[in-house]
């Protein structure tokens, strides 16, 4: 009991700052922590052209999980309102109501080994990369599409998913959650459209 305990608190701790729905880390050493080491966040600049690294959501809760980052309300420490995993999924959840599924999905794939980015948008949510890849020179093999009760899936844009995979040679990945909170993936290798048409004898 007591080695699990100093291994945990042998990691460090880095403050970050909320801003426009994603979290802002300035700490050099968080950010070789985070983006270097474990690939989570995307490099940016400041106004003052220093390096910072942005976190989406997703990436903000498990390191919140993991209990690596610190963030407090209205960004004030002195308040001393420190975010807990509930109250930041609460937050975020104003700025995506379907936050909890694609976390499971987005946790899921990480604790299996795999690199997970954000994805393109209009639907592909992640990225994910074959375990043990440099993201920054391999490109991702999987795109993850995820579709969730109670949001019906528009097969058109399954079917655009598809060929946006296609073309790019990646693998469309549909992912759910089920009630029990389990992510289900299915593979797409090739979904089409066809419109018949009948044409009446004369």
């Amino acid at each position: 009991m007591n080695e699990i305990s100093n291994e945990k608190a042998e990691k460090s701790q880095f403050e970050g700052i909320i801003e426009n729905g994603n979290v802002i880390i300035s700490n050099k050493e968080g950010i070789e922590e985070f983006y270097n080491n474990s690939y989570i966040g995307t490099l940016d600049k400041n106004s003052d052209n220093e390096e910072i690294l942005i976190l989406g959501p997703v990436e903000v809760l498990l390191l919140c999980e993991r209990h690596r980052i610190l963030l407090y309300s209205n960004n004030n420490k002195e308040d001393d309102n420190l975010y807990d995993f509930e109250g930041l999924l609460t937050y975020f959840t104003q700025f995506d109501d379907r936050l909890w599924q694609k976390y499971i999905i987005y946790m899921d794939l990480r604790k299996r080994g795999y690199i997970v980015r954000d994805g393109y948008g209009e639907g592909i949510d992640f990225r994910v990369y074959k375990r043990g890849a440099d993201f920054e020179k391999d490109s991702a093999k999987f795109l993850i599409y995820p579709v969730f009760e109670g949001y019906p899936i528009d097969l058109k844009e399954l079917d655009k998913m598809s060929r946006v995979a296609m073309s790019s040679r990646k693998d469309l990945v549909v992912a759910t959650v089920d009630r029990l909170s389990k992510p289900i993936y299915y593979s797409v290798n090739k979904f089409e459209i066809m419109n018949k048409v009948e044409k009446s004898e004369d």
